[in-house]
């Protein structure tokens, strides 16, 4: 068995793994148990980004399966995601910084996002360019906008602490997300892309 070929088969596995994992999560938010509630009340619970994130995650792995993996939108989501679940797990652990954490919240935080990369890494074959690095960060842009746009008005209430603009002043939310955040991720999302771009010229080159 070549290099490649037990790749393959690692990845099969992976890819196994990695849906068990996230859908999981996802079944469990959906059901409204995370928030002792309805049904109703767990799809109100996507409104959070770890769920959707997670969420996309069950949307990849079923995609690798279903063969798309050589589709170009498949190569662009499989991006995507990578940087959703990967501000999931920092912004949690690093900016929320709950004091304690729970089974759930290492299934969603932790272990998918650490499942995911690796299967990333070495599961998708998504031979970018440089330039294509900024396509990481419009999920995380858009749902920003989303957040401050149907926070304010419509919703009137925002999912993530930092994103309160009632709390903390809508300068403050932009001064944090769009100073501090959005080149801290641009910077990680530009490290990401060259780290694959790499990687693919060592592994995948013919």
């Amino acid at each position: 068995m070549n290099k490649l070929s037990k790749l393959d088969k690692f990845n099969g596995i992976l890819t196994y793994i990695l849906f068990l994992l996230s859908f999981w999560y996802v079944t469990w938010t959906l059901s409204g148990t995370s928030v002792g509630g309805t049904l109703l009340d767990g799809i109100k619970n996507q409104w959070y980004f770890t769920n959707q994130s997670n969420t996309l995650v069950v949307i990849v792995a079923i995609a690798y399966w279903s063969r798309f993996e050589d589709r170009k939108w498949f190569k662009y989501l499989a991006q995507i995601v990578l940087i959703n679940i990967i501000i999931t797990a920092t912004g949690y652990h690093f900016i929320l910084a709950p004091d304690t954490v729970g089974f759930y919240g290492h299934l969603s935080h932790t272990i998918v996002p650490i499942v995911y990369t690796i299967f990333y890494f070495t599961a998708v074959r998504a031979h970018l360019k440089l330039k294509q690095f900024l396509i990481l960060i419009i999920y995380p842009m858009v749902y920003l906008g989303l957040v401050l746009l149907l926070g304010t008005f419509p919703l009137g209430e925002y999912p993530y602490p930092f994103l309160d603009v009632d709390a903390n002043g809508l300068s403050n939310v932009l001064r944090f997300t769009l100073l501090f955040m959005f080149p801290g991720y641009s910077v990680l999302a530009f490290i990401l892309t060259v780290l694959k771009i790499q990687l693919e010229k060592r592994v995948f080159a013919k």
